[in-house]
């Protein structure tokens, strides 16, 4: 499994580059990350279906689904703490995450991780079952 851990967390860090250089240069909200996590949850089902020619066991799902959001946050996190401190407003900003307390911030977190195991199962359920169909048939 973590050959596909490794191929999540390669695309993912990829398209988080090439999106956080928009994101910078246009001045963009960080929601735009959305569609690039969507795109690496995709792209890595496709993958392993590709090479395991089967949909991952529940248990193999199991693994994919948390290892993947564990990569995710951790890179998320590590990327939005970088645009942070490269904000010309960064000690302004450090003052109101300080100010809404560890309440909201942890219903954040918890909301975040819900979203993202979310997004994993439904990769690893529904599109690698998608991914299948449409692999070519092999006729004997």
């Amino acid at each position: 499994m973590s050959h596909y851990l490794k191929y999540f967390a390669a695309v993912y860090f990829a398209l988080l580059v090439l999106v956080g250089m928009i994101v910078y240069w246009l001045n963009l909200g960080a929601i735009i990350f959305i569609p690039a996590l969507i795109a690496a949850a995709f792209l890595s089902a496709r993958h392993f279906v590709h090479q395991e020619l089967r949909l991952p066991t529940p248990e193999e799902k199991k693994t994919l689904v948390w290892g993947s959001t564990i990569i995710a946050m951790t890179l998320g996190f590590i990327f939005i703490f970088v645009m942070i401190w490269l904000h010309p407003y960064t000690e302004e900003i450090l003052r109101r995450i300080n100010y809404t307390g560890r309440g909201p911030n942890s219903f954040i977190v918890a909301a975040l991780i819900a979203l993202h195991a979310g997004l994993f199962h439904i990769a690893y359920q529904g599109y690698s079952r998608y991914s299948l169909d449409k692999l070519p048939k092999k006729h004997a």
